[in-house]
């Protein structure tokens, strides 16, 4: 663009800019235009990469930790009635397996997954008795809180 604006000034400007010069001047500044929209999201993109792996391995890592608890509850015996607890964490992290990350909404489901982590901790803590059943309500409040964050920009993910 600098190059086309410098032939086009030193041209002889008697009847104005020519025509030619003129449209590669709009023309390369559209283009140089459109490439700054892009910004954004160019600069944003390590930042996205980072997030969706985050994302992928953490609802695929709850799931299993789930999967886990129900197997050791079936394997030794054990539940006392956890599977309240249990099978609807599963199921939920079902639903964040499709989770993506975009440009806009990669931040807020990012630390939903990290969330989710301190989630499934405080089952497995609740359920093996080493954190009183009155953290149930931790729990219930903590994927109130997931469940929001993995919401945010559900329209941008389109």
């Amino acid at each position: 663009m600098a190059d086309q604006h410098a032939r086009t000034a030193a041209q002889d400007h008697g009847d104005g800019v020519p025509d030619e010069a003129f449209d590669a001047l709009m023309e390369r500044a559209q283009t140089l235009m459109a490439y700054e929209k892009q910004m954004p999201a160019l600069l944003a993109e390590p930042e996205r990469v980072r997030s969706a792996r985050i994302i992928y391995w953490s609802w695929r890592a709850q799931s299993a930790v789930a999967v886990a608890l129900i197997l050791a509850f079936r394997l030794l015996g054990y539940s006392d009635g956890w599977y309240f607890l249990v099978v609807p964490h599963l199921v939920a992290t079902f639903f964040g397996w499709p989770l993506k990350a975009t440009t806009k909404n990669h931040l807020a489901r990012r630390n939903a997954s990290l969330g989710l982590h301190a989630v499934g901790a405080l089952i497995v803590l609740i359920v093996l008795g080493v954190a009183s059943p009155w953290f149930i309500i931790a729990l219930l409040i903590g994927w109130a809180v997931v469940g929001t964050a993995a919401a945010d920009g559900q329209e941008t993910g389109k």
